[in-house]
């Protein structure tokens, strides 16, 4: 068996050798602008997985409210996007931006509370009274609303790299109740691919969620 503080020599060796190679930022695992006790710890959580399956840095698209019912008023007043923190750690995500449908560029002092939200709305003020007070929620621009046929989301790093590209749909196999029911697309959490239509569900909420953990995590 082999000693555990032989282990954390070769986790420390591996994380000082990301540092030389690819620069602090990159061995910087929790975002917090230096290289520290608490990225090594990260590494030796995600021990043995492949590049591809750790997703330290990433937080992940959650929630989709692109077309609300005519109960709630008008579309483009009431849809949101929901980025989830799926980490212990708070998660820095300054820099970060949403792409594609519609843009949004996250401001540099940018933070979500470990696994907590972040909320991305075309009219910002009327998500107030339904997220938490520590949820940060931003305005978009580039579009007046999501697509109500369906369109791709891309969240893109601040190195300009891809994280995550979703298309949704009205059509697909996606949960047709979103679609002008009042029910938001709300994602099954992990380990389900958000770019799959199977790996999200209608919330049972009128709405949705926002800001707040998916109706569906508690089944």
């Amino acid at each position: 068996m082999t000693h555990p503080y032989f282990r954390l020599a070769v986790a420390t060796l591996s994380l000082l050798s990301l540092a030389d190679v690819h620069g602090q930022c990159h061995a910087d695992l929790n975002g917090n602008h230096m290289v520290d006790n608490h990225d090594l710890l990260i590494l030796l959580a995600d021990y043995g997985q492949s590049c591809e399956d750790a997703g330290w840095h990433d937080p992940i698209l959650s929630e989709i409210h692109y077309n609300p019912s005519t109960q709630q008023g008008t579309d483009s007043d009431h849809e949101f996007l929901e980025f989830t923190n799926p980490h212990p750690f708070d998660l820095h995500v300054g820099g970060w931006s949403v792409a594609d449908g519609i843009d949004c560029a996250f401001p540099p002092d940018t933070w979500i509370e470990a696994g907590g939200q972040l909320v991305v709305a075309n009219n910002p003020g009327m998500l107030d009274t339904l997220v938490p007070d520590f949820t940060p929620v931003l305005g978009w621009s580039g579009a007046s609303g999501l697509h109500n046929s369906g369109e791709t989301l891309r969240l893109v790093r601040p190195d300009g790299s891809v994280a995550q590209t979703v298309t949704y749909s009205d059509t697909n196999g996606w949960p047709e109740d979103a679609d002008g029911g009042g029910a938001s697309l709300e994602w099954l959490g992990l380990p389900h691919n958000n770019a799959l239509s199977t790996s999200w569900v209608a919330s049972s909420a009128l709405g949705g969620s926002p800001g707040l953990s998916n109706s569906t995590w508690a089944d």
